[in-house]
């Protein structure tokens, strides 16, 4: 009975070995260099999404009319400043302490899987900061203002966003994707 004990747990560690790439593997302070080097990557991403969204948000906010849109493209594309006190196509209108509470709860979660390291490569980590970075960009709306700032209409998208929405979107769907690819390296033979 030890004996099986001590055959799967090697055997799982194995498998982990197995999953990170041959050259980080076998060297702990490769491992730890690139673990480093994600967290920068995830870093920079995040910092910079938050960045430009305020930058972006703060332009709407001084030049664009409230609740009128500006179009770019007529019937399609066009930017008009308006603010959202509830979540995604304005549902849970007026609930911002609670949507402030689950958005840090949200970024806590995710902040754990990049320190963590339970995700791991270049695409998860870029996944991670977009979505951290564009999570404290509505944040520090809700925070602040008591409500998201919203300026870019695009149809037949039925609501209004920003681009901490687009990042918060796109780090999502890539993280998909790193999970799946990860998987699939994983289930490899060999």
């Amino acid at each position: 009975m030890r004996r099986l004990a001590s055959t799967s747990a090697s055997s799982a560690g194995a498998s982990r070995e197995r999953s990170r790439s041959p050259e980080t593997a076998a060297d702990p302070k490769r491992r730890s260099t690139t673990r480093r080097r994600h967290l920068l990557l995830a870093a920079g991403i995040g910092l910079i999404v938050l960045a430009a969204d305020q930058a972006t948000k703060a332009w709407a906010s001084s030049n664009l009319p409230y609740d009128r849109l500006v179009p770019v493209i007529p019937h399609w594309f066009g930017f008009g400043l308006l603010h959202n006190s509830g979540a995604a196509f304005g549902s849970l209108g007026g609930r911002n302490q609670v949507l402030t509470l689950v958005t840090i709860g949200l970024l806590v979660a995710f902040g754990w899987l990049l320190f963590r390291g339970a995700l791991y490569g270049p695409l998860a980590a870029a996944s991670l900061g977009a979505v951290l970075g564009g999570g404290l960009g509505n944040l520090a709306d809700r925070v602040r203002l008591g409500s998201v700032v919203d300026f870019i209409q695009l149809r037949p998208w039925p609501a209004d966003f920003n681009l901490a929405d687009v990042a918060i979107r796109v780090g999502a769907l890539l993280l998909v994707a790193s999970v799946f690819l990860q998987g699939s390296r994983r289930t490899r033979p060999g």
